[in-house]
């Protein structure tokens, strides 16, 4: 007699009867000739259902995105970095004028933080180049370097391992 995979069987019995119980199945298999437990069954069947589920939501959500009237997703901060940069000298309430006819709501208190933390990097950037003989390339190559490896302690030790290899060399 071939070998029958357990656990098909039991997905396929699922399939067909969907609302059937672990022991409903155990039964119906044995008359079958193929012996599982209620454990078994319980099993293969919450694993099945999350499947299921997992398949129902990526579904769902596709749908979601090819649904016709719905707002495509808008990233209101960068929205605000748009318009400022287009337009230097606005307003916190022309901002928010300007983004609310494009369906963008914001606050002017919004504007106002998008604003502060963009001056703040400047005023960052401006004291790092007047403290030293660093320009604004230098700056964006450490800051390039330090996105590459992950984080400053990973860039502080392979420089440190960089230094070591020129004091060799």
């Amino acid at each position: 007699m071939p070998e029958v995979n357990k656990s098909q069987a039991i997905r396929d019995y699922f399939k067909l009867n969907p609302k059937a119980k672990n022991q409903e199945v155990v039964e119906a298999l044995a008359k079958r000739g193929i012996m599982v437990n209620a454990n078994f069954v319980s099993t293969i069947k919450t694993t099945h259902n999350k499947a299921q589920a997992a398949k129902k939501a990526a579904k769902s959500q596709a749908g979601e995105a090819n649904t016709v009237g719905k707002k495509p997703e808008v990233n209101k901060t960068q929205a605000v970095r748009d318009y400022l940069k287009a337009n230097k000298k606005a307003k916190n309430s022309e901002v928010v004028e300007a983004l609310g006819k494009q369906g963008i709501t914001i606050t002017s208190n919004y504007v106002s933080n998008i604003k502060a933390t963009h001056n703040k990097r400047r005023l960052v950037v401006k004291k790092a180049v007047a403290n030293g003989d660093i320009g604004i390339p230098e700056i964006k190559a450490a800051l390039a370097f330090i996105k590459a490896i992950g984080s400053v302690a990973a860039a502080r030790q392979s420089l440190a391992v960089a230094q070591e290899i020129r004091e060799i060399v």
